[in-house]
Order: C-alpha cells, then sequence, then structure tokens
C-alpha cells in the first residue's frame, strides 16, 4: 500500500470514529488509537513507547494517545493533531452520512442538499473530500500517522518523533493542557531536545497557487467584569447606583476598541469584542438591580496579559468616573427643579482585579473566608462537571461569593479572568540560538516552489485559536502571576502549566492541507494536499531538521 492509499485508510478509518468534542464521545480516540498502536509493528516490539495519558480531574475521563518513536540522538519533533470533531448538527437528517465521504459526497452530487455555487464547483471537480472530519483534522492528522509508520520501519532514523493526539481542541484545550506533563515526563526519561512543535491544522487560500504556513499562534485572553451597584427603588434613583449604566459605559468604551489593535509581522488582531452580559436580576421587582456582568474577547499578538489588564483597569476607573460625572449633573437639575440645596452624590471609583479583592476578603475575614471559598469552589466545580451551571455562572457565583466577606460594601468593579486562556505564541520570542527551523523552513519551501510550481506565504499567526499556543510560554514571572491571581477556577476547574510550558519552550510550526468551511455541512479539503503535497513537505521539513 502506497502513502497516498495508506492516508486515504487512516482517514476514513477515524472519521467514522465519532468524537464530537465536549462529549463522553471523545473517548472514541481511545479505540481508534488502540486499534492503530497494534498495527505498529514497532510499538509492539517497544511496548513502552506509547500509551494513553491521563488528563488530570478530567470529567469526561479523555486521554491524550502518545507514542514515540525514539531513533538516534536527542534532538525530537513533536507532531501533534486534536482528536475531536465539532457535532454533525448542521448535517440535519443526513448527520450519519457526515462521517463517510463518500457517501457524503454522493449525496451532494443527487442533489438532495442544497450547495453554493462555489461548493458546487468544488464537487465537480472531483479534487475536494467531504466528510466532518476530514479537514479539521483528521485529514492532517491521518498524514501524520501515515508518515510515522514510514519512520518506524526505518531502523536508521536520524533523531526522534513523538505523535500526539489531543481532545477538547475546539472547547477548552484540555488535551494539549495536559498533555504538557506528558511531554515534560518524556523529555526526563528519554533525555530529548524538544526542536520544533509542528501541528497540521487545515489553512485558508486567497490564492490556490499560495500555500499558507503558520509560525505562531495568535493568544487570546476572556476578561469578566463585574459591576456590584446600589440597591434602591427606581422612585429613588439618586439614592442607588444603576450597574448596568456602568458596565454599559465600560462595553461602549471597550467594543471595536482599536486601542487594542495589533500588528506583528504580517499579522493583525481583530479588535475585542463583548460575548455575553446580563444583570444580576432573576425576576421583576421595581429595584435597581444589585449587579450586572460580562465577558469579553481580546485577541492578542505580542502584548503580555498585564498590560491587557491595566488597560482595562484604567478604561474602569475612567467609566467609573464619567458616570458617577453624568449622574452628579442630573442630581443637581432634579435638586434645582425642586428648589433645594445643590450636593454631590456619595460615590467614588472603585475598581480592582479579582486577584486584589481575594486578598481584600482574606484579610477582612479570615479563615471564615478561606473555608467558605473552598466549599464554594467544590461546589461550582461539581456544578460544571454535571453541566447544572456553565463556566460563566461559576465565575460570576465566585465572585459574589468573595464579595461577600469583604467589608468595603460600596459599588465596585471587578476584574477577572475567564476559561480558557491562550498564550499568544511566535517563534519570534525564541532566541534565535534555539531556533533549528529557520533553514529547513526554506528547504521546503523551495521544495514547493521547484516541483509544484507554488508560492508558501508564512502568517506570523494562526488566527483561529490552536494548541500551538501551548508550546512556548516566554513572558516573565509578574504576568505568570497576573494569570494565577486572576482566572477564576484556577487549578480547581481550569489548570494551564505554565512554568512547565515556559521550562520546554520550543519554535512552532503549523503546516497543513488546504481545507474549506470547516464545522459546516461542507466542510471539504483539498485531496492534493491531503494524499501528495502536505504529506511530502511534512516529510521534507522532518528530515530536513533532524539529521
Amino acid at each position: 500500500m502506497d502513502r497516498r492509499e495508506r492516508i486515504e485508510s487512516i482517514l476514513k478509518d477515524y472519521v467514522g470514529t465519532v468524537t464530537h468534542t465536549g462529549t463522553e464521545l471523545e473517548r472514541n480516540n481511545q479505540i481508534f488509537f488502540k486499534k492503530w498502536f497494534e498495527e505498529q509493528g514497532y510499538l509492539r516490539q517497544n511496548p513502552d513507547n506509547f500509551g494513553f495519558h491521563d488528563i488530570e480531574g478530567d470529567n469526561f475521563g479523555r486521554k491524550v494517545p502518545w507514542c514515540l518513536l525514539k531513533g538516534e540522538g536527542s534532538d525530537t519533533i513533536i507532531l501533534i493533531h486534536h482528536t475531536d470533531i465539532v457535532d454533525t448538527d448542521a448535517y440535519g437528517v443526513y448527520s450519519e452520512l457526515a462521517y463517510k465521504p463518500d457517501e457524503i459526497t454522493q449525496l451532494f452530487r443527487e442533489g438532495k442538499v442544497e450547495i453554493s455555487e462555489e461548493v458546487k464547483k468544488d464537487l465537480d471537480s472531483g479534487d475536494w473530500l467531504f466528510g466532518r472530519g476530514v479537514a479539521d483534522m483528521k485529514g492532517g492528522a491521518s498524514i501524520h500517522l501515515a508518515l510515522v509508520e514510514e519512520y518506524m520501519k526505518d531502523k536508521d532514523f536520524k533523531g526522534n518523533i513523538i505523535l500526539i493526539g489531543v481532545p477538547d481542541e475546539e472547547n477548552l484545550s484540555a488535551g494539549m493542557r495536559g498533555a504538557v506533563t506528558l511531554l515534560k515526563e518524556l523529555k526526563e526519561k528519554h533525555t530529548l531536545n524538544y526542536v520544533l512543535l509542528l501541528n497540521v491544522e487545515p489553512h485558508d487560500r486567497h490564492d490556490p497557487q499560495v500555500q499558507t504556513l503558520y509560525d505562531g499562534s495568535v493568544g487570546k485572553l476572556m476578561p469578566v467584569v463585574y459591576v456590584r451597584g446600589a440597591l434602591t427603588h427606581v422612585g429613588h434613583i439618586f439614592q442607588g447606583l444603576n450597574p448596568i449604566n456602568l458596565l454599559s459605559e465600560i462595553v461602549r468604551r471597550t467594543e471595536v476598541n482599536p486601542d487594542f489593535l495589533e500588528k506583528v509581522g504580517n499579522t493583525v488582531t481583530p479588535p475585542p469584542t463583548w460575548l455575553y452580559m446580563k444583570d444580576g436580576k432573576n425576576v421583576y421587582d421595581v429595584s435597581l438591580p444589585m449587579s450586572a456582568a460580562g465577558y469579553m474577547s481580546v485577541l492578542t499578538l505580542a502584548k503580555p496579559p498585564k498590560d491587557i489588564f491595566e488597560a482595562l483597569r484604567k478604561i474602569s476607573e475612567d467609566s467609573f468616573e464619567a458616570v458617577i460625572e453624568e449622574l452628579n449633573m442630573s442630581y443637581s437639575k432634579y435638586l434645582q427643579l425642586k428648589g433645594e440645596d445643590q450636593k454631590r452624590l456619595p460615590w467614588k471609583s472603585n475598581v480592582k482585579l479579582y486577584g486584589e479583592l481575594y486578598e481584600q476578603a482574606r484579610r477582612d475575614s479570615g479563615e471564615d473566608f478561606l473555608k467558605a471559598i473552598e466549599k464554594h469552589m467544590e461546589e461550582t466545580k461539581e456544578g460544571i462537571n454535571n453541566q447544572s451551571i456553565t463556566l460563566i455562572d461559576g465565575a460570576y457565583g465566585i465572585i459574589e461569593k468573595t464579595m461577600e466577606y469583604v467589608n468595603d460594601l460600596s459599588p465596585m468593579i471587578v476584574i477577572a479572568l475567564a476559561p480558557p486562556y491562550y498564550p499568544n505564541v511566535n517563534n519570534l520570542m525564541i532566541p534565535e540560538g534555539k531556533r533549528r527551523i529557520d533553514s529547513a523552513l526554506e528547504d521546503m519551501m523551495n521544495m514547493v516552489r521547484e516541483e509544484w510550481n507554488q508560492d508558501c506565504f508564512v502568517q506570523n499567526y494562526f488566527t483561529g485559536i490552536s494548541d500551538l499556543s501551548y508550546g512556548m510560554f516566554e513572558a516573565d514571572k509578574e504576568n505568570i502571576g497576573y494569570i494565577e491571581d486572576n482566572m477564576l477556577m484556577w487549578k480547581d476547574v481550569y489548570y494551564i502549566p505554565l512554568g512547565t510550558i515556559k521550562e520546554l519552550s520550543m519554535p512552532v510550526l503549523n503546516v497543513g492541507p488546504w481545507g474549506k468551511d470547516y464545522h459546516k455541512y461542507v466542510e471539504r479539503v483539498y485531496k492534493v494536499d491531503l494524499y501528495e503535497r502536505t504529506p511530502k513537505m511534512v516529510d521534507k521539513l522532518i528530515k530536513s531538521i533532524l539529521v
């Protein structure tokens, strides 16, 4: 069986293994990999070189399948892909066919499902393979698996290969975060030198003749802003402070705020946007709400967490001052019309990071607070695990519980972080002396030009969020502290071993096939890339590095 046939065989088996993200179905990756491990003669002869790594505390019991090809020397390339796929709801009544590329393609050809002109053009060309996960990302995974099979048959293989399949990439990246400890164990046990973390996510193209590579991945922060107001009846509006008013001002000043834009190399981040906001009321009454909260998405390329937090703190302080000033202007007019003496409202700007609020509660209430927050964390974790509460509601609850043990009862803004957190990464963060991929990358791109008359465009950041974010962490201790102090549910529900990632830091790269319409019912991958070009490119890159 040649390489093309083997990739196709692996892919159809892999796509037929249902691994919907965020569900117990993700454990099916163990069924697929158990079979694949058993088929490899090298692994049968080296039973300590593969297995399933436990993800500590994972409520679905998911594991990370891995194997190690131990060759000559210590230089090691880590091949990663994610084993989870999004669900098939978009396929409607044909959802079961989504896992069968030949059958779903035939369905499209018969015209039983409406498709666009662009999709029909790709379908008629015969150059595209359709199905759930063929592009994102079991197609690329099958390339890695087929290449590793070839390498395992080479008794004189130079260097080492670690292959890992990580669950949960489409959700909170529990698989990659959990795999960090595995990589540390393997490094120490086998005295490995990690020279590259190589991902195989599909890429988009603006020009059919230009392939896109990525030598970094965008960062993502999910700041939570919680506002406590002052309760009053609406008939006595100036005796209270409406938290909706204050949160709205913060939203207005941050939504698509160009001050957060970043350009690094040839990549520009989109500005921040708010994903969710609500008041704290559960029933209607004629009082102001006691609280309002929301969370936003901030994408980063080079800015460290501290810079984002301090920018949000300044905006929140300015918003608080502006709202107080507007309230006083209205109050002044109100008093004037009533013929009463002028006076100012008692409100003052009060903004804290969650870590500061936590320390204030500890100082004010001591052991009572520590016992209460520990119990609350246990209840929150249980609720999230059994899906009776969401992550974001759990985050709000933690802030509220902490506030209960703070003596200061005045209106307050609290800024925290909600999971997930993705560090921004780019190979320029790695000292030049530790980068081993520059010349190998050039060799691979020269091959693309010479053999297929195509160009390669190196995008400095993969902007779709990826597990490459956990391949390096070069931030200083202060910024690690910002994450650890202000991430809600840190270590209880969500954890990133930032110190270990910093210790293992290595160059990252994504070389994957051309794909289109990921997560949609017309998801597809370009066959020429899948079967021929991407495997040859990855093979060239690996062998240029491991010399």
